[in-house]
């Protein structure tokens, strides 16, 4: 079964929202890596055109490697298209399952006004200002401390926070709006608890962990990924703050299936549901086969570790209204290249088969864990309440 036999376009169709979430997965494309990004990015930008969006973020996952040449694709056909686009792309590894080149691309949009967000002539993400909301996109901010490497790899982490933290405040907001991040962290394995201990203290400090799992942290993923600059870790995000006189709601999500994450020492929420205009977005932390004790089941059984994990995102989806039908976009990481065939027919056979999954190798926080995924859903409050 090869299911992205094809490069193609996914676009959330939620008529009237303020958020667009928009997948390019390349499939087995004969394309070079640059012709390849040229070809992705004239479908993205005239995607977002064609529906009044402007990006606030992108995520490419690549192999390093090839990375000049997706630049150069991608700026020949933003060149093409007469775009100028505010939000600086990033690319983190991720490798294709099976081959070299793009695995996928990532983009969130919005449907406003963009400037960049940035000090002096660096460029670190997106301001978008719609008629209800005001949406920050942050790309690997950790760029902010490059020039005065840090020591090691926590403290590059934690540099990483500070710098965030500076650029939110920069814009107008605070770690208390971020609903989504996204930590790629080099040699994963070697550190993760280091990571760890640095994000509780920065989030700690920030008065963001409340009692028994009701603080105020942000959904998250954390895995494999080097950057091209060599730091240890590259932090993306998403805040928002609702324009005056409009409707925005945050809520942390709790799993019935999986223990806080907090409980084992990692500082994230399991989800975040986000209510903007019409629409209900859910965004799932990355999730993995570990249960309501924070310890790994299935140890060495890929099928069962990623069935697990998908009635975990379930789970977590049923608490906000949403289901695996609901799914816009999902980066699937698998921990062996071996495993890709196995994932599509147990996507398949979930539901997920229209899903536009970014499926990249890279390693999880764990040695025995053989997968992981992330998710965005999206419901139509109308269709509910219709």
């Amino acid at each position: 079964m090869e299911r992205r036999a094809a490069a193609k376009v996914e676009l959330n169709e939620v008529a009237g929202s303020d958020l667009v979430l928009l997948t390019w997965v390349g499939g087995r494309t004969a394309r070079s890596a640059a012709g390849a990004a040229e070809d992705a990015y004239r479908a993205i930008a005239g995607a977002l055109r064609d529906r009044g969006c402007v990006p606030v973020q992108e995520r490419v996952f690549c192999n390093l490697q090839v990375a000049p040449a997706v630049g150069a694709g991608r700026d020949r056909a933003l060149i093409a298209a007469s775009e100028i686009w505010p939000v600086p792309p990033t690319l983190v590894e991720g490798s294709p399952v099976g081959r070299v080149g793009i695995a996928g691309i990532h983009v969130l949009a919005a449907r406003g006004v963009a400037r960049p967000a940035a000090e002096g002539d660096r460029v670190y993400g997106s301001l978008v200002e719609t008629d209800t909301v005001r949406v920050l996109g942050l790309s690997d901010v950790g760029r902010r401390a490059s020039g005065r490497l840090a020591s090691g790899p926590a403290e590059d982490a934690g540099a990483a926070i500070d710098a965030a933290e500076q650029m939110l405040a920069r814009e107008g907001f605070s770690f208390r709006d971020v609903a989504r991040t996204w930590f790629y962290l080099r040699d994963i394995l070697d550190w993760y608890g280091s990571f760890n201990a640095v994000r509780n203290a920065a989030f700690g400090r920030m008065g963001l962990l409340g009692p028994s799992g009701a603080g105020t942290i942000p959904a998250s993923t954390g895995i494999e990924g080097r950057n091209a600059r060599g730091g240890w870790c590259t932090l993306y995000l998403v805040a928002l703050q609702p324009q005056s006189g409009c409707r925005l709601e945050m809520r942390r999500l709790h799993s019935r299936k999986q223990s806080e994450a907090t409980a084992y020492g990692s500082a994230f929420a399991r989800a975040m549901e986000l209510v903007l205009g019409d629409a209900r977005y859910v965004f799932v932390s990355g999730t993995a086969s570990i249960d309501d004790r924070g310890a790994t089941v299935h140890a060495g059984d890929f099928e069962a570790q990623t069935r697990f994990t998908l009635e975990a995102v379930k789970s977590l989806l049923e608490g906000a209204g949403a289901s695996l039908a609901d799914v816009r976009q999902a980066t699937a990481f698998l921990k062996n290249p071996a495993d890709g065939r196995s994932f599509d027919r147990i996507a398949e056979r979930s539901g997920l088969g229209s899903v536009p999954f970014v499926t990249a190798v890279a390693d999880v926080c764990r040695e025995e864990l053989l997968f992981e995924i992330d998710a965005t859903a999206v419901v139509s409050l109308g269709a509910e309440r219709g």
